[in-house]
């Protein structure tokens, strides 16, 4: 019998990933640090779940922190999670799945008991991210290295990587970086998110207004100073921007309401995932051009409300654009191939049309949870009835 422990700080896409464990018969614990109630939403049993709510609270507290505050004290959290996960895994697991710069003590304690350790990495290499967001924030002339991971985090994310059996990611992009910087191509293993389809849907909007929206933290990183500047620059009639989203990046906000003024860009704030799907059902495409982001969930959201979406390739959720069939790929940092494609959808409506419908037909047919689910069990079924050597020792 299979034996899965998962675990989070934070949520993630981890509650699925438990949830479909949970289906499969897979899950033994989940231990997270969320209010331990919230996982009956996904039908979790009471008595497979461990909260660390005092380190939710801790996690959430930073949020409010100054910036330079908060980034020295993020890896205290990190590695207070991590201790208390290691002293809470059941020693007759078979299997041991963390995130990235969560999990060190836990995969020294999984080594020595011969348990399968999994790194759960959503991102690119972190190193990778760091240097795209220093550059971006370099570009804006923003005071750099605000919202760039600690050294202390990274170099535990790299530990965690040479320790783990595998590593989890969400993409071919995000599986791309960590090749290129010397993790083993056979150690990666990539499934990319589900979308909950009871709760992303078409339906009619209130009206046929040509309108964009893009939905993520408000930040560098998410490139949205590229669409706004790409928006003001193709003047297009009855055409408008739905920004949603929140940010703690005061400065950043600043230059995107200094530098792009049109009455015809809406901050909407932030909604709540059962708000979200009236929301999409407002718009008429997806722009997602981040300079880096391991999967980014908001597209699957999007596209099974039948929205085309134009994003970079530095998005992990490219893996599910056929481009030019259900949304485009652009380069990043591409102003003008970002104003061409919207420029192709405002112009051309039965084109809108049709890759609205694609996306749907596609979001139907592979963005399930139960795809992401088959596909973890075919994974996990194959490498514990393998003989695996985890007597190796653990590297610092």
């Amino acid at each position: 019998m299979i034996k899965v422990v998962t675990s989070c700080c934070g949520r993630f896409h981890i509650f699925d990933q438990a949830a479909q464990l949970e289906n499969l018969g897979y899950l033994y614990r989940l231990i997270h640090s969320d209010p331990k109630f919230l996982s009956k939403r996904w039908g979790l049993p009471n008595k497979k779940v461990i909260s660390f709510l005092i380190v939710g609270i801790l996690a959430r507290l930073l949020r409010y922190f100054p910036q330079n505050m908060r980034k020295f004290c993020t890896p205290y959290v990190h590695i207070y999670f991590g201790k208390k996960l290691s002293k809470a895994i059941p020693k007759d697991s078979s299997v041991f799945i963390g995130l990235s710069s969560f999990s060190l003590e836990a995969i020294e304690k999984c080594k020595g008991l011969g348990i399968l350790t999994i790194v759960d990495h959503g991102s690119l290499h972190p190193e990778l991210e760091r240097d795209l967001i220093a550059d971006e924030e370099k570009i804006l002339g923003l005071q750099s290295g605000r919202f760039i991971a600690s050294d202390k985090l990274i170099i535990r994310q790299k530990i965690e990587f040479v320790n783990a059996d595998y590593i989890f990611v969400l993409s071919e992009a995000a599986k791309k970086s960590l090749i290129s910087k010397g993790v083993p191509q056979e150690k990666v293993f990539v499934n990319s998110c589900g979308v909950d389809l009871r709760s992303f849907y078409k339906k009619e909007g209130s009206d046929s207004l040509f309108r964009i929206i893009f939905c993520g933290s408000i930040t560098p990183r998410k490139g949205l100073h590229y669409l706004l500047q790409a928006f003001q620059e193709l003047k297009l009639p009855a055409a408008e921007i739905w920004i949603v989203g929140t940010t703690t990046d005061f400065e950043y906000i600043r230059y995107l309401k200094k530098n792009y003024t049109s009455d015809l860009i809406k901050y909407k704030g932030s909604f709540s995932q059962s708000q979200l799907v009236h929301v999409y059902n407002e718009c008429s495409v997806f722009v997602l051009p981040s300079i880096s982001d391991g999967f980014g969930m908001v597209v699957s959201q999007a596209q099974a409300c039948g929205l085309p979406v134009i994003t970079t390739e530095n998005v992990g959720a490219a893996d599910i654009i056929k481009d030019g069939v259900n949304g485009f790929i652009i380069p990043i940092r591409d102003i003008e191939a970002l104003k061409n494609r919207i420029k192709v959808l405002y112009y051309d409506r039965s084109l809108l049309m049709k890759m609205s419908e694609a996306a749907l037909i596609y979001s139907k047919n592979n963005f399930g949870w139960e795809n992401y689910g088959k596909r973890l069990a075919r994974f996990l079924d194959k490498h514990t009835a393998e003989e695996f050597d985890n007597t190796s020792k653990f590297i610092p």
